[in-house]
């Protein structure tokens, strides 16, 4: 986090209550120390999809499904449909339970498998892509997605800035040194690629927003 607590308490209550499902799953997220999104940032990816009209969504880390029905909801009302990817059986299997009680089963499809395996099988150009998954393999998913993102298409990466390790002489733990090491390539990579517009920003564990030029 890169702003104080009380200030991160503060940006969720603009958001108004969220609603009872929400709510559960951020519970049950943190009793069990699952990875999910803040609620800023769920909020921001909604508000993204709603913006851009986005119809043909692509998630990849689905985790227990938070996100995703942050997505699918805003997929619902544009008329987009979302692919969401995950390896973890036991995950997906509560992901799809959530999407059935959230009624959102028919806009969402979620795969089972290794994502690096998965994305090269798919033939859908997608207008917007989410990306919260391993970050070791940041890298490698940036080149499997670049073929699949449309046009103008949007892609939002989470926890870009890991815990602010990712700034030039940040102090952290040496385990974790190939992992901050691989985001610190995967920003410099993808803010100097010449086919997007990308900028970060530092709210939740930083995100990076960008936009495929137009070709």
């Amino acid at each position: 986090m890169f702003y104080p607590f009380e200030m991160e308490r503060y940006l969720e209550t603009l958001l108004g209550e969220r609603d009872p499902l929400l709510q559960e799953m951020e519970q049950q997220a943190l009793k069990e120390t699952i990875p999910v999104v803040t609620p800023m940032v769920g909020n921001f990816l909604n508000l993204l999809v709603h913006m851009g009209k986005a119809q043909a969504i692509l998630e990849i880390g689905t985790a227990i499904g938070y996100s995703t029905i942050w997505l699918g909801r805003a997929a619902e009302s544009t008329g987009g449909h979302v692919t969401t990817i995950d390896m973890n059986k036991d995950r997906r299997a509560r992901a799809l339970k959530y999407f059935e009680r959230a009624g959102l089963q028919n806009c969402i499809t979620a795969l089972e498998g290794d994502a690096r395996k998965i994305l090269p099988t798919l033939e859908t150009k997608f207008d917007f892509v989410f990306i919260d998954a391993a970050k070791g393999e940041y890298l490698e998913y940036l080149n499997l997605i670049y073929p699949l993102i449309a046009p103008e298409g949007v892609m939002v990466v989470d926890n870009v800035l890991f815990r602010g390790w990712v700034v030039p002489g940040s102090i952290f733990p040496p385990k974790y040194d190939r992992m901050v090491n691989g985001l610190r390539q995967f920003i410099q990579d993808l803010s100097q690629n010449p086919d997007f517009t990308t900028t970060v920003l530092p709210f939740g564990d930083g995100v990076s927003v960008s936009q495929r030029l137009k070709v």
